[in-house]
């Protein structure tokens, strides 16, 4: 494990306040907005739209317009994970259903699990713990064999971004209720917290009224890193649970969520609002102020770095979702997507070079790794299959036990793209 003082901007700090970002004159809303869906379009060029209304869907997740107005354009866009596809461009026009409005609250206690899984499906509401995929998806195909514990992070797992743990302390309340909203809905066995030790668990007095449900809390030491990827968080929950059923049998099985997943849920199924919004921790050296600020979806990263006061100087590097585990995009022009949860202007001095060279065999990769992996042969495993001895063949296996927290390729100086090499013997690559 490493500090996370290693990967800290000069910005980074603790928000206790958030700003509302601009209402985009123009809002870029991509049909798909989870991981593997293939969505059906419901609107078509010259539509006038509602805010909230549902634009396209799956069967197990929906999109919907985030500003009122006519739909200009249908059109081809590049999206924060680095891929391309159909978005809706929507001008702004006509009266607003949700922002602005005061929404009264909802008696979820009377749903069954079925009809909070419906109303989670119809509001979009997706689940942002490591992937961007469908919540109700996650509760549908759910092993037979889990434990049904729902385990929750209270705190960010890239030591760069910010934006759980603001939203753990300034929506504690709300971030209860949508725990027991989604225990409900997958009806489980437990609920489980993990917070940062080195601060007050924010739900300590909250969620136990409101739900029949064992809960524990654990905190983790979040100041090293990793911290919040699903290994840890299942050992630091078995280590706290010894004999504790059902928190003794928490596996890779279970469902784990983030606190941005369950204000989304609380705001659905207690709102009924949609999920057309995003908490964003925007930062970077570039920026002349860093901000929390609560977006629609839609809005672009240039209209972002505009509200935070523009550049200071030039930007050779946007990351999103943090330094370690995020990716890098180059456009202005992408928009805000239900997977962002920061945004990062880097100048030249801190944006590594991007081409790579031959591997030195310095063993970095092999010494940070928190699960004790060879990075380095996994990687020459990968790119030379057919010439591979049947020892790497066979340590070639070992991936599965990569968490993918990213270290290998901080630490490499070569800038082999060891992490990427993992996620893609696992079939992940494509999963953020």
């Amino acid at each position: 494990m490493v500090s996370v003082s290693d990967f800290v901007s000069e910005d980074n700090g603790t928000f206790s306040l958030t700003v509302n970002g601009f209402v985009p004159r123009t809002a870029l809303v991509p049909f798909v907005q989870e991981r593997g869906s293939q969505p059906d379009v419901l609107v078509k060029v010259g539509d006038r739209v509602l805010e909230g209304q549902t634009i396209a869907q799956t069967d197990s997740c929906s999109v919907q317009a985030t500003i009122p107005g006519i739909v200009e354009d249908i059109l081809i866009t590049h999206f924060p994970n680095g891929k391309q596809g159909n978005a809706a461009k929507i001008n702004l026009g006509g009266s607003f259903s949700y922002t602005g409005k005061k929404q009264a609250e909802i008696d979820w206690q009377k749903y069954d699990a079925s009809t909070i899984q419906q109303i989670l499906t119809e509001k979009g509401v997706v689940n942002t713990f490591s992937k961007c995929q469908s919540l109700t998806g996650q509760i549908k195909s759910l092993h037979p064999k889990s434990a049904r514990i729902l385990a929750v992070r209270l705190f960010d797992d890239d030591p760069a971004r910010v934006t759980e743990s603001f939203i753990s302390a300034k929506f504690s309340h709300q971030v209860a209720v949508g725990a027991a909203v989604v225990a409900r809905a997958m009806s489980a066995n437990g609920i489980a917290f993990v917070y940062d030790s080195a601060k007050e668990n924010p739900l300590a007095a909250e969620i136990e009224k409101l739900t029949s449900v064992p809960v524990m809390a654990c905190g983790i030491n979040a100041g090293k890193y990793p911290a919040g990827f699903m290994h840890q968080l299942v050992s630091e929950i078995k280590r706290n649970a010894t004999d504790k059923k059902p928190f003794d049998a928490i596996g890779n099985r279970d469902l784990f969520v983030d606190s941005a997943t369950l204000l989304a849920a609380f705001n659905a199924v207690v709102l009924s609002v949609p999920l057309m919004e995003r908490y964003v921790h925007v930062t970077g050296d570039c920026l002349n102020a860093a901000a929390i600020m609560k977006v629609k979806i839609g809005t672009t990263l240039g209209d972002l770095a505009t509200q935070c006061g523009g550049f200071k100087r030039s930007v050779a590097k946007i990351i999103i979702n943090g330094i370690v585990t995020g990716a890098a995009v180059s456009n202005l022009s992408i928009p805000v997507t239900k997977m962002v949860k920061s945004v990062s202007f880097l100048p030249a001095k801190k944006a590594r070079k991007q081409y790579d060279e031959k591997c030195v065999r310095c063993g970095a990769c092999r010494k940070i790794c928190p699960v004790g992996l060879y990075p380095d042969i996994l990687y020459r495993t990968f790119i030379h299959k057919n010439n591979a001895t049947d020892l790497e063949k066979n340590y070639a296996a070992t991936h599965i036990l990569c968490t993918g927290c990213g270290l290998c390729s901080a630490v490499c100086p070569s800038r082999i793209p060891l992490a990427e090499t993992a996620a893609l013997l696992k079939g992940t690559a494509d999963e953020k």
